[in-house]
């Protein structure tokens, strides 16, 4: 698929997902994976909004014509108002529920457009719904009221988030995918990756050795926005303690104060100052 070939992880990125993991075997199982029912990825994890995103960043990558998001929990109940003539009697109809009405928008959008439904907080709904979106799943027809709408089962995919484990019967007909609440594959970054000299990029050694210690794996693209940062901006260990926190996503600021990790930081900026002194003593020879 172009998907792959074109990297997956470079196109969740482009629409706000960062990981130095890969998801490109997980995601190739779930796409290509035979089924005659609704394909359902269950999207797990740490708990978060990390999920959200890379469901999100997930269908703009695949190309989906339409990306319908719906959130449980969030809607409350919309009073309906009535104006009748004095005697005349009238059945109140309830209003539509919101989630038969993102249902049935994506049934409608199904049907000449590739789709994706984003169903997030399941946990937060009735398991009412839970036992509904399993036959939803299995037979593309979403019932409510005396209406029945019906889904393209080829354009249509789901994406269901939960804080809690998912119905048994719903986690039967999807797959499950695991996402991290901070990167745990560890990548090697080089000089050359951040188009830097080695002369005078030894911080980045020392740097590495202090997300060891954080027990962080920092993408290539925050790799990058320090690299500039330190470059151009870091001359002291606050600038640097300010800079590590502003680009890396899950770094805890009490722990870049704590005494523990104050000889790493230490480490980090005696090799950037280093750099830039050898870096002036070429400009002035030169």
């Amino acid at each position: 698929m172009d998907l792959f070939k074109n990297g997956l992880k470079s196109s969740l990125s482009q629409h706000g997902f960062t990981s130095s993991e890969s998801y490109d075997h997980a995601v190739q199982c779930f796409l290509s994976s035979p089924t005659e029912h609704i394909r359902c990825l269950h999207v797990d994890g740490d708990c978060g909004r990390r999920r959200t995103a890379f469901a999100h960043a997930l269908a703009n990558a695949l190309e989906a014509t339409q990306v319908l998001y719906y959130e449980f929990g969030k809607d409350k109940p919309v009073p309906q108002i009535i104006r009748i003539q004095e005697g005349e009697e009238i059945i109140e109809e309830p209003p539509i529920d919101a989630l038969d009405r993102i249902l049935t928008e994506a049934c409608a959008q199904s049907e000449a457009e590739q789709t994706v439904l984003i169903l997030d907080q399941l946990h937060q709904t009735q398991f009412l719904n839970h036992i509904r979106l399993y036959e939803f799943l299995q037979t593309g027809s979403w019932r409510y009221s005396d209406v029945q709408y019906q889904a393209n089962l080829l354009n249509l995919n789901v994406f269901l988030i939960s804080d809690e484990s998912l119905y048994h019967s719903l986690q039967s007909c999807s797959f499950r995918l695991w996402i991290s609440e901070s990167n745990r594959a560890v990548i090697k970054v080089t000089a050359l990756d951040l188009g830097l000299d080695e002369k005078n990029c030894n911080w980045l050694t020392a740097l590495q050795i202090l997300f060891n210690d954080l027990k962080l794996s920092p993408t290539i693209e925050e790799y990058q926005r320090l690299a500039f940062d330190i470059e151009q901006h870091v001359h002291n260990k606050q600038q640097l303690k300010v800079s590590l926190f502003g680009w890396v996503e899950n770094i805890n600021r009490s722990q870049l104060d704590s005494e523990a990790l104050q000889s790493s930081l230490d480490n980090v900026l005696e090799a950037i100052l280093l750099g830039k002194e050898i870096h002036e003593e070429i400009e002035i020879s030169s």
